[in-house]
């Protein structure tokens, strides 16, 4: 007995893969889809294959270009997804105003920040059906191994992140505390010096109260969806953003001498990120002494105009 279209469709689903933005160039022209059909061949040569529906309307630039780049999506890059799926009502070229694109080898175009790369020449296209297989050699790479892939499931969006559902929750909620007291921070009277002392504060009393959960999410890995991911990210934006107006305003009014406010944003907030993996969070002199510690590396960074000396570091990092 033959297996229905609606079975082996129901059945695929569960069958989770990457998200790809397949690419192309011909004769000036870039053409692109969003796709999961890609496959290993062979590794010696380097082979793998696209199955590509000859109704898509990238279809004739790739059946002529000779060329073409898989381009495996990082889990932030959900837009991207969307917008190569043609979802968005965005077609041809304007579909490349989305992203960084530079090339490799072929001239195919390649997305700068993908998780992986694969340049590669067309040696055969296979008929099957109403699909193509596209067999390309792998003419060169780029990969970025730390980042996470975007993946599709049983019709949705997901990806890989490093903690369980119950934690991710918990470490919702801590994303959405440091937001609150970066709020509350900027919000208060005093000058932005007094602000961004009272948000080192805080954050350590909320990283301490949480040390189990935020090592635990920095531990483990499961799925998640990526639109509860972009959520989070977003949020984490807006802190960044935040911080950055407030350096940008001490430094206005002489409070703080920064070179660049985006890298010492980065830096306070990778400091303050790093609590997590104090040895003893509740040692010698406790949450006060965290307090007292970061609070100064936090004014070591922004301090106008003079060396600091740091104090000795106790046990409690």
């Amino acid at each position: 007995m033959a297996v229905s279209v609606t079975d082996f469709r129901a059945a695929m689903r569960q069958l989770a893969a990457a998200v790809n933005v397949i690419t192309t160039e011909h004769e000036g022209h870039r053409a692109g889809m969003t796709a999961t059909a890609v496959m290993s061949l062979t590794a010696e040569p380097p082979l793998l294959g696209v199955a590509v529906n000859r109704s898509n309307a990238s279809y004739a630039t790739f059946s002529r270009s000779g060329v073409f780049a898989v381009n495996v999506l990082p889990h932030d890059q959900l837009d991207l997804a969307t917008t190569f799926a043609g979802t968005t009502g965005v077609r041809g070229e304007d579909r490349f105003a989305s992203g960084s694109w530079g090339r490799l080898q072929t001239g195919a175009p390649i997305l700068l920040d993908s998780v992986t790369s694969f340049d590669c020449s067309i040696e055969q296209i296979v008929q099957f059906a109403t699909h193509d297989l596209m067999v390309g050699r792998v003419e060169a790479v780029q990969t970025a191994p730390v980042k996470t892939p975007l993946l599709y499931m049983d019709g949705a969006w997901a990806s890989l992140v490093r903690t369980t559902n119950i934690e991710f929750k918990a470490y919702e909620q801590i994303v959405e505390g440091i937001a609150d007291v970066l709020d509350a921070a900027i919000a208060s009277p005093g000058c932005p010096r007094a602000q961004l002392h009272q948000f080192s504060d805080a954050f350590v009393d909320l990283s301490t109260d949480a040390i189990e959960i935020l090592r635990d999410f920095h531990s483990h890995e499961t799925f998640a969806r990526a639109e509860r991911l972009s959520r989070i990210n977003q949020r984490k934006r807006d802190v960044e953003s935040k911080l950055r107006a407030l350096l940008i305003r001490g430094a206005e009014v002489g409070d703080f001498d920064i070179g660049d406010a985006a890298m010492t944003t980065d830096a306070i907030i990778g400091m303050l990120n790093s609590i997590h993996r104090s040895p003893n969070v509740r040692g010698v002199g406790g949450v006060d002494q965290l307090k007292r510690q970061f609070g100064y590396l936090v004014t070591a960074m922004v301090a106008p105009h003079r060396r600091l000396s740091l104090p000795p570091v106790k046990d409690a990092l």
